[in-house]
């Protein structure tokens, strides 16, 4: 069976269940670029170059579909989703408000244990030599900063509502734009300011705090909407 030139040769891994390896291969395609927003996800061609039944490729398609990062259209079947400036609107008002429960439920909630992950990835960033450190890494550590204040608020449900949109989240701070030019310097101080607000137990303080955070990504993320016609996902 001759291969659409839209689907790469995707390397598979190996995890204890398989439709969350097929996820995870299929999820980093996108993250990467190598599948791009309108791309078509055809199940016997991924199941082929995963070496898979089209059963974990089906249900890998589906979760990827709760993600937002796939949408199914009648005609067409399953495509790599583009983002419209209304879907920007809408992620990025769910963020604002699960952030704001997040971090008033961590100055709540958290002990220094909760909050020494996000030491640790304060640390880590600051260890990373300046001329090798790349935005997808700077990306990757945002995500991982905020999934670490989302596991201090104590909130199962919250958690798991942050999970359906932080694979979205990730696609836009891999936008050229979706980290400011300085993020060199100002990622360390703002994440830096969040964790300090939250050791203060000032929930308004640190809800105004977070505000600004969000308020910030997305206008940035307008911005750079505004002035590109598509989306476009840089790795470096």
């Amino acid at each position: 069976m001759s291969k659409s030139p839209l689907i790469p040769n995707l390397q598979r891994r190996e995890r204890r269940v398989l439709t969350d390896d097929v996820a995870d291969s299929i999820r980093e395609a996108i993250l990467s670029g190598r599948l791009k927003g309108g791309d078509r996800l055809i199940e016997d061609e991924l199941a082929e170059s995963l070496n898979v039944s089209r059963g974990p490729i089906r249900q890998a398609i589906f979760r990827l579909e709760q993600e937002g990062l796939v949408v199914h259209e009648t005609h067409r079947g399953a495509t790599v989703a583009e983002v419209s400036v209304e879907d920007a609107a809408e992620i990025y008002s769910l963020r604002q408000a699960l952030e704001r429960l997040a971090i008033a439920s961590a100055c709540e909630r958290a002990t220094e244990a909760d909050l020494a992950p996000l030491d640790a990835i304060l640390v880590l960033f600051q260890s990373i030599p300046r001329s090798s450190i790349t935005r997808r890494r700077v990306a990757e550590l945002d995500i991982d900063f905020h999934d670490a204040l989302f596991r201090a608020s104590h909130h199962g449900r919250l958690c798991r509502a942050w999970e359906a949109l932080r694979s979205q989240i990730f696609v836009f701070l891999l936008l050229r734009d979706g980290l400011p030019d300085d993020y060199l310097t100002s990622w360390y101080r703002d994440h830096s300011r969040l964790l300090q607000v939250v050791r203060s137990r000032d929930k308004d303080l640190a809800m105004a705090t977070i505000e600004e955070h969000i308020g910030g990504a997305y206008a940035r993320l307008l911005e750079h909407m505004a002035q590109h016609d598509v989306l476009r996902i840089q790795a470096s």
